[in-house]
């Protein structure tokens, strides 16, 4: 084989190739010339066996490119073959190019860790359509609407101390300040990751007919800072040297505890909004749209690094529909884009007030893995049956699995 030697030619010297069928975006070519330079050489046929001399076989468009750029000069490699093999040379290196294709989810994890996209050929447009895409491709079946939350069984299914297995998720029903229950619900496992809603410390009777009350929603603000501290004192132990926390907190003053008992742990750093698409009617001379998301990460060790630095402090998305059993009820929309921002999929997420389950079903979502807890019998009937009716999966109890959907609903 001949050896290769890169020459530096001048552009007025060179000529396209004069059949050449490929099509290409010179304006991209030229912005990457001048991001990254020409790193590698076109290849020119001297031409001494086709009567046309310093025909380009490959790089047609990157010498268009460094012309429109007006340099003098291109790196280029010469050879000198006849009609036949120019033509081949001309339509292998296009094609072979064609034939190729991309993993895509490694392409997408390239194109985030840059600090921005010029000289690439992709503009911020085709990061959001493959992530879209890897999305739909990747997403689990969803038999419902995510934010969908059946009505509260007639009679619960669920004791006190189970702990229920949905897929690959778990839910431990129990108090969250017992270790104990949190023993039964990880085991040896660490969590990953945090995301959780924890009650208010506002009274709040449910609209339906039966009122139904959200357990520890009425607490005075120093048994409310207890309840706090309880329990992200054992998810604190629970969890991994620096694994991400979201907890989402009351709008006014009553944020300012879980602030203080986050700060205690060592782990608030900063103070995400969730805005809503419309006001909360309440008593205040100003009406909340917005609701405070503390996040920060454990102590000890290097946190989840976000996957673009394109992200502020202000999450603007919708509100559940329904939510007439729970007020506060946070969209999976935008616990989504927390795990997705902070976790890795398979990783153990956790959620020490299980609620009606959304975190559950983000995760499922996700492919991440949940544990949590519920207190409240109902809710984990709830939670149960969300997750069947969103998955198909049907829950089980010390092995043996129960249909939630054939129980009797108020």
């Amino acid at each position: 084989m001949d050896t290769l030697h890169t020459k530096h030619l001048p552009l007025a010297a060179l000529a396209i190739y004069h059949r050449n069928p490929r099509r290409g975006n010179v304006a991209a070519i030229a912005a990457s010339l001048t991001k990254l330079g020409q790193y590698r050489p076109i290849v020119v046929n001297n031409g001494t066996k086709t009567g046309r001399r310093n025909e380009i076989l490959a790089g047609n468009h990157t010498y268009l490119a460094a012309r429109q750029l007006e340099w003098a000069t291109i790196a280029a490699v010469v050879i000198d073959v006849d009609d036949d093999t120019a033509a081949r040379i001309n339509l292998a290196d296009n094609r072979t190019a064609d034939l190729g294709g991309y993993d895509d989810r490694i392409l997408l994890e390239l194109l985030a860790d840059l600090p921005d996209l010029d000289g690439t050929g992709y503009d911020p447009g085709d990061l959001d359509a493959l992530e879209k895409a890897l999305a739909v491709e990747e997403s689990p079946a969803m038999l419902t609407d995510p934010d969908d939350v059946p009505q509260r069984c007639h009679d619960t299914v669920t004791k006190p101390g189970d702990l229920w297995h949905l897929g690959p998720h778990r839910l431990a029903v129990g108090d969250a300040t017992d270790p104990l229950v949190w023993d039964r619900l990880l085991g040896n496992d660490n969590a990953d990751m945090m995301w959780t809603d924890p009650p208010y410390g506002v009274s709040y009777v449910g609209k339906t007919s039966d009122a139904l009350r959200i357990e520890n929603d009425d607490l005075e603000a120093e048994d409310l800072e207890a309840l706090l501290r309880g329990v992200l004192g054992i998810a604190l132990t629970s969890s991994r040297e620096g694994a991400v926390w979201y907890v989402a907190a009351p709008a006014g003053p009553l944020s300012i505890h879980f602030a203080t008992v986050l700060a205690e742990l060592g782990v608030l750093r900063q103070n995400l909004i969730w805005v809503k698409d419309h006001f909360v009617l309440g008593r205040s001379d100003y009406h909340y749209r917005h609701e405070p998301i503390y996040y920060g990460w454990t102590p000890g060790s290097a946190h989840h690094r976000l996957p673009d630095r394109k992200q502020d402090t202000v999450f603007e998305v919708a509100r559940p529909k329904a939510s007439k059993d729970h007020p506060t009820m946070k969209p999976v929309e935008l616990i989504t884009k927390h795990i997705q921002n902070s976790s890795e999929p398979g990783q153990l997420v956790i959620d020490p007030f299980g609620g009606s389950g959304s975190t559950l079903i983000a995760c499922h979502a996700t492919g991440r893995h949940a544990a949590l807890i519920e207190l409240d019998l109902t809710y984990a009937d709830v939670i149960c049956r969300r997750y069947q009716e969103h998955t198909g999966v049907v829950p089980t109890r010390e092995g043996a699995p129960h249909d939630f959907t054939t129980t009797v609903t108020r």
